[in-house]
This record gives structure tokens, C-alpha cells and sequence, in this order.
């Protein structure tokens, strides 16, 4: 039988979870705790507070997307799944859920997702499984997924071009990959982009310091579609969706969108430091640009927008498409 626990019940699971459990699996620094398996690889912590945060984004997409798990255009529902940079586990949980004939595959670099029995009580589904990996190295996985899932985690990567291509491999023809990504340039009502919106400024740091420290490039959100295309995708589709930055919009639904993702980014300034230091700027500089950013959400005066894409694509048939070729 399926669980029946919420979203909500795993922020009080977690906090119960001692940490002693986790002794010689992660790193602190500056007190915050980070992965220790490939270490360095990704930038942002895996602490309590910010599995919250991870909790608090997921609750908000579920919302912008009505409660949908995902969105690419499956007949039946997917027998093989995985879900790549899996974090806290929550997607991977709620698939394995709602399709109990499912079988999930969750990969992450810290292995902070729940454990199958707490003092006897299931919470994770049966069918659904975690293991501490590195998507960006070679996968020594199947070949014969159904459907492959990534959320929020291009902006980290190295090359999301590698992974994509990784992903391609290993599906089966006719398989899917949805990646599922917030662009968090701020736009204005009107589309247009103002540098000097302090969201806007702290993205420029930010691209600068992926840059110059990890050859990354961020952001690199809207042109998923054209790598997906390059690696061989076909039938690819982009969805957006605009989330007001703060809760100014006058609809109750813009504007609790607006204020649940006002308080993540809020969360997720901090874990800036050690990238922004890469720069150079000072932690009271550091500092400064987040109080902006918040002073920003706060101000009913400024009415601009991030968005959220979603980008699915499938493998194609080898039969039958090569034939329409």
C-alpha cells in the first residue's frame, strides 16, 4: 500500500534525525555542512536548513504546476524511472506514491534522503530506492529507462550537456527526459531586464564566479531546449511559468507563489559566500547585495518576475522515426 504522508511531514522528520548519523558523510565549513563523497563538486550545503529550503521549493513547484509530478506527455505510466540529483528525495518519494507499479531510482551526492523505516513506520515507498552518485561521471546504469527527471540542478553542473547526453543513452527509445528549472533573472512586467534590480546584480556576480572558477555557465536555463535538440532529442516542448519575486501581485495565487519564493531565494542568498569570495567580494559586500535582494522582495513597488521552465523531450524510435527522417 502507498504511504500516506504529506510534503509537510518531512521537515519535522529530518530535524528529529541526529546528525551523529551523519559523522564521516559530510564536511562543514563556515557552519554549514557539505557532501564529502566528490567534494567541492557541488556549491551549495546539504544542512538541515537548507533540506528545508529544498522542501519549501518543492511545495512551491508542485504548486505552480498543479500538483503534477511532471509534465512530458506519457501514454502509460513509466515503469523504470530516475530521478537525477535527487536531493532530499521528495519527487522520487511522491512518484513512487502515486505509481506503486513504478520503479524509482534516486541519485544524489549527499545521502540525505529518508531512510525506508523511522521507528518502525514506512516512509519511503517500497518501490523507490537512493544511492550516492555523481551524474556527471560515466553511468554504469541500465540502458532502459522510461523516464528520466531533473530538478533545479543545471545551474550547478559543470556541463549540462554531458549529463543530457548521458540521459539520452539511457533511455529506451521512446523514453523522456523532463528537466525542470528555475531562470532567475528578474524581468519586469513588460519582459524587459533592469541590471540594476538587485536579484539582477546578484546573478551577474554569480555567472562570474561559475565562470571563472568552474567553466560553468549559468544562466544557461533557457537554451536546454537547443542542447536537448543537439543531443538527439525529438518532439521537444518548453512550458514557463512567470513567479512573481515577493507577494505584490493583487491574485491569492501569484501572490502566495510570490511570497513562498521570495522566502527560498532568502534561504539560498547565503549559500553564495564561497562562490562570490571566488570574485572577491568581501563577506560584508557579500552581505550587502543579499540585503538588497530581500529589501526587493519586500517592496511592493518593484514588480518583477522569475520564470520557470520546463523542458521534455524523448528519445526517438529507432523504427519509426529514423523512417520519418
Amino acid at each position: 500500500m502507498a504511504s500516506t504522508h504529506t510534503a509537510y511531514d518531512w521537515i519535522t522528520e529530518r530535524i528529529s534525525m541526529s546528525l551523529e548519523s551523519g559523522i564521516g558523510r559530510h564536511l562543514w565549513e563556515g557552519g554549514r555542512r557539505y557532501h564529502v563523497y566528490r567534494e567541492g563538486r557541488y556549491s551549495l550545503p546539504n544542512d538541515e536548513l537548507e533540506q528545508q529550503r529544498e522542501e519549501l521549493m518543492h511545495i512551491l513547484v508542485m504548486d505552480i504546476l498543479d500538483q503534477k509530478l511532471f509534465l512530458a506527455p506519457m501514454t502509460e505510466p513509466p515503469q523504470k524511472v530516475m530521478d537525477l540529483a535527487t536531493g532530499i528525495g521528495l519527487w522520487a518519494i511522491e512518484m513512487g506514491d502515486r505509481y506503486p507499479d513504478t520503479n524509482i531510482l534516486g541519485l544524489d551526492l549527499s545521502p540525505i534522503q529518508p531512510t525506508s523505516l523511522t521507528n518502525g513506520v514506512r516512509r519511503v515507498p517500497p518501490n523507490v530506492t537512493f544511492q550516492v552518485d555523481d551524474v556527471e561521471d560515466t553511468w554504469v546504469h541500465d540502458d532502459d529507462y522510461d523516464f528520466i527527471h531533473m530538478r533545479e540542478a543545471c545551474g550547478y553542473m559543470r556541463s549540462t550537456p554531458t549529463v543530457i547526453e548521458s540521459a539520452i543513452a539511457h533511455l529506451k527509445p521512446g523514453g523522456w527526459l523532463e528537466l525542470q528549472e528555475f531562470h532567475w533573472v528578474a524581468e519586469k512586467e513588460d519582459g524587459t531586464i533592469d541590471p540594476n534590480i538587485p536579484v539582477n546584480r546578484y546573478m551577474d556576480h554569480m555567472m562570474s564566479a561559475a565562470a571563472s572558477t568552474e567553466g560553468r555557465k549559468i544562466p544557461i536555463v533557457p537554451e536546454i531546449g537547443d542542447i536537448m535538440k543537439q543531443a538527439g532529442f525529438v518532439d521537444i516542448e518548453k512550458k514557463t511559468y512567470r513567479v512573481p519575486y515577493g507577494p505584490w501581485p493583487k491574485d491569492s495565487v501569484s501572490r502566495r507563489r510570490g511570497a513562498v519564493f521570495s522566502v527560498n531565494a532568502e534561504l539560498l542568498l547565503p549559500t553564495s559566500d564561497k562562490m562570490l569570495g571566488h570574485i572577491g567580494l568581501t563577506p560584508e559586500q557579500a552581505e550587502s547585495l543579499y540585503s538588497d535582494c530581500v529589501k526587493m522582495f519586500h517592496d511592493s513597488s518593484i514588480h518583477c518576475y522569475a520564470t520557470y521552465y520546463v523542458w521534455y523531450g524523448r528519445k526517438p524510435d529507432e523504427a519509426t522515426d529514423e523512417a520519418d527522417r
